[in-house]
């Protein structure tokens, strides 16, 4: 299997599963919505819906694959600690870039750099 391919399935297996524990703990008055795009590797968790008289609307988690095979952590708005399942499930280190830290700043992680 190719390397985005893996990642793919990886990737898709974990958002399904914080989709649904997102789900699961959420206030009814609140959705999670997830979105996939394996055409333009997107991946998306947003949050939607009200507490009390106020709107909640916003992004949970966001993945995407890149051609590159890199795999890009965009936001992680959960406590969840996606970065580390992604690496528990084999994303590689080299491969999986913290796109939640500025380009300066990802020089001095053991992630990509881009």
């Amino acid at each position: 299997m190719d390397k985005i391919k893996k990642y793919q399935k990886i990737v898709n297996e974990i958002i399904l599963d914080v989709a649904q524990k997102l789900s699961s703990t959420k206030d009814i008055e609140v959705e999670s919505l997830l979105s996939i795009d394996k055409i333009r590797g997107q991946y998306l968790i947003v949050s939607d819906g009200w507490e009390g008289i106020e709107r909640s609307y916003g992004p949970l988690v966001h993945i995407e694959i890149k051609t590159d095979s890199k795999v890009w952590l965009r936001y992680d708005g959960t406590d969840l600690e996606i970065g580390q399942e992604l690496l528990n499930k084999g994303i590689s280190e080299k491969d999986l870039v913290l796109a939640f830290h500025s380009p300066q700043m990802r020089k001095y992680t053991k992630f990509a750099v881009a």
